[in-house]
């Protein structure tokens, strides 16, 4: 690999390993190694890529791959005739993210829906002059956002299920 792009995918390893930290609550390394197989793509990582790519322990990158394969961020195969495991992400993980996000954003908006629910029936119990008390069309708006992300995200991950029934 060229020095150029092996100092980008380096570049990259670092954002994309902060930005799950931050996202995934992950420890900086196993980020890191997420990070990494991410950027390996199907060809996966050995052992001993990730102890020389991330300059870590043995032990360390050995406690951090077993926590993500647990969790089944990771999961690794092997070559007839190699005594390697070579890493990947797992498959199906972007499923399981896809679905969380989905069960959150439908959470967030069913909340909303109380909460506009509530307004509503406040303003016309309590306005007089047939003025409102509380604004509704933000929730409107945020609910009606919500929905649209639902569908654009429910679309990707029919594609991203028929991608894995066909693999």
């Amino acid at each position: 690999m060229s020095n150029q792009i092996e100092k980008q995918k380096e570049a990259l390893i670092e954002r994309l390993g902060i930005f799950m930290e931050k996202k995934d609550q992950l420890p900086p390394l196993a980020a890191r190694i997420m990070a990494t197989l991410v950027l390996s793509g199907k060809k996966g990582c050995t052992f001993d890529d990730l102890v020389t790519g991330l300059q870590a322990s043995k032990s360390t990158i050995s406690t951090h791959l077993n926590s993500l394969q647990q969790a089944e961020r990771i999961t690794y195969f092997t070559i007839c005739g190699d005594r390697k495991k070579y890493f990947i992400t797992n498959p199906k993980s972007l499923l399981i993210s896809l679905d969380s996000m989905l069960k959150s954003w439908e959470q967030e908006k069913e909340l909303h829906l109380e909460v506009m629910n509530y307004k509503e029936k406040y303003n016309e119990l309590n306005s007089k002059t047939g003025e409102s008390i509380f604004e509704l069309e933000f929730h409107k708006d945020f609910i009606n956002y919500i929905e649209q992300a639902q569908n654009s995200v429910e679309k990707i991950r029919e594609k991203v299920a028929d991608k894995l029934k066909n693999e």
